[in-house]
């Protein structure tokens, strides 16, 4: 199915290149800075390289490792092997969060503050107002998963190399003001050079900062803030930030792919909460009389397998299905095939936003909170959700709600619910669904106190409330250190903004 070198090829291959810079290093260098730190000067290098080098990493940081673990931890997928098998029962350490934590400290605010230092003299505020929105969205998962982290010194090395932790709510206002720049940015003049998400496009760019902004109040409970910025948000799917992939094994794979069917095949499967969700031969399926969620399933996930497909009843994989590994066509390519596009902030999210937010407000809306529910419907209804082939060959229904299908006696309560009560439920299930693969549903788990009820492993009482501080962090910076022998920063101690009652 795949070319991939064999262990006792790629020892040859490392032996022979090691051997041919070493004796070849003379000329390698030759009429080169031989700087150890300024290899190059940031100044000459164009500032499309920034920016295409700060979308790759953000990818990482919102598909990578951290996407994986928390989608175990939040019922998306289940750990069958190895350290996987340890992780989905909440065996973790500060090392499991290293890659994350330097991703955004340092890859991509590096990649970031060079392209705002290179872009700022020519007066491309565009390329600034991009550069600022993917800050906003690394520091703000940051606050997310560890509660108090760095952001008011980490610019400031090397005068600060040991950065102080702020507060969690200082980090997310901080985020909020970032992207009030980005948007004030993007209104300006300016293109976006080496843009490869959403093409240089400032109407698009803004959309995002604004249903950013709206995750953000989301996750700090300003339900009126939430609802105003998701008004100005991503208007319909054209405009989703995606993740885009190719055909390269180390080079453009959707991450997913590559970690399940290249790198670690085994190690993780589906035997979760999720797709049994979906799949309405499962007690407690979301599938109503106005609700077929067939082709979503198939789609996402690959129902009646066990690991590589093999059949196997009543279990599931995620979907990796690829047109030019698996001799599929290629409108059969899975959610998580090698180049199928990942969600990072969608209009999807959008919608629902406003519609919990409608229903956490002061004074709940339902008519409105409905109303955005029923549009996202109307999205799904076209089978514009999935891959093509799926759309033709699977099932799927998603009639629009009324009032009384929530009702003690509708279709969607389950019968102890209020109506309201029922109306939430069915949103935060939707969110649930919709967010499958991403970070951002550990967080709604984390936030609601697991409202919709995903099941723990088996013998859990309860479920990681955050993120453990980077090892290497840990290691280096004794603000760091002076936190993780604190009271309170546990696995299972929720960040602040998390901490009370939903």
């Amino acid at each position: 199915m795949k070319n991939i070198i064999n262990k006792g090829t790629l020892a040859i291959l490392l032996a022979t290149g090691v051997f041919l810079l070493n004796s070849n290093c003379t000329n390698l260098t030759n009429g080169l800075s031989t700087d150890p730190v300024n290899l190059t000067n940031p100044s000459v290098i164009d500032p499309s390289k920034y920016m295409s080098g700060a979308q790759v990493v953000l990818i990482g940081i919102f598909e990578g490792d951290q996407a994986r673990q928390a989608g175990m931890w939040s019922g998306y997928f289940s750990g069958e092997d190895r350290q996987y098998l340890g992780l989905s029962n909440y065996v973790t350490s500060g090392q499991d969060y290293d890659v994350e934590w330097v991703s955004i400290y340092t890859s991509l605010f590096k990649n970031t503050q060079l392209l705002k230092q290179n872009a700022a003299p020519s007066n491309n505020f565009v390329s600034v107002g991009i550069a600022q929105v993917m800050e906003a969205m690394s520091i703000g998962l940051a606050a997310d998963m560890w509660g108090d982290v760095p952001y008011s010194q980490i610019t400031r090395y090397p005068a600060v190399s040991t950065p102080k932790f702020d507060n969690q709510a200082t980090v997310y206002a901080s985020a909020q003001a970032l992207l009030d720049s980005a948007i004030a940015n993007l209104a300006s003049t300016g293109s976006a050079p080496g843009d490869f998400m959403l093409g240089g496009s400032k109407s698009a760019w803004t959309a995002v900062a604004h249903t950013v902004k709206a995750r953000l109040y989301l996750h700090v409970r300003d339900y009126a803030n939430a609802i105003t910025q998701a008004g100005l948000g991503i208007a319909s799917v054209s405009g989703n930030l995606m993740a885009t992939h190719g055909n390269a094994y180390l080079q453009t794979f959707n991450l997913y792919y590559s970690f399940t069917t290249y790198d670690r095949s085994g190690y993780m499967s589906a035997n979760s909460f999720a797709p049994k969700l979906l799949d309405a031969s499962q007690p407690g399926s979301r599938n109503n009389a106005k609700t077929d969620e067939t082709a979503r399933l198939n789609y996402i996930y690959y129902p009646g397998s066990g690991l590589n497909f093999a059949p196997q009843a009543g279990t599931y994989e995620p979907n990796v299905l690829v047109d030019f590994d698996w001799a599929n066509p290629a409108n059969l390519n899975g959610f998580f095939g090698a180049t199928t596009s990942f969600p990072l902030v969608t209009f999807q999210e959008n919608q629902l936003i406003l519609a919990e937010s409608y229903m956490k407000q002061a004074a709940p809306d339902p008519t409105s909170a409905l109303n955005a529910l029923n549009t996202l419907r109307a999205y799904y209804a076209t089978g514009a959700h999935v891959n093509s082939g799926y759309a033709a060959a699977y099932s799927y229904n998603y009639q629009p709600y009324v009032p009384a299908d929530f009702a003690p006696a509708g279709i969607d309560n389950n019968g102890t619910d209020t109506q309201n009560q029922a109306l939430l439920r069915e949103i935060l299930e939707e969110r649930y669904v919709t967010l499958i693969g991403q970070i951002e549903g550990w967080t709604d788990m984390r936030r609601t106190g697991n409202f919709i009820n995903i099941p723990l492993p088996t013998g859990k009482t309860d479920y990681p409330r955050r993120g453990l501080y980077s090892q290497i962090e840990q290691n280096t910076n004794p603000n760091c250190a002076a936190l993780v022998n604190a009271s309170g920063y546990g696995l299972f101690e929720p960040v602040p903004a998390f901490s009370s009652a939903y």
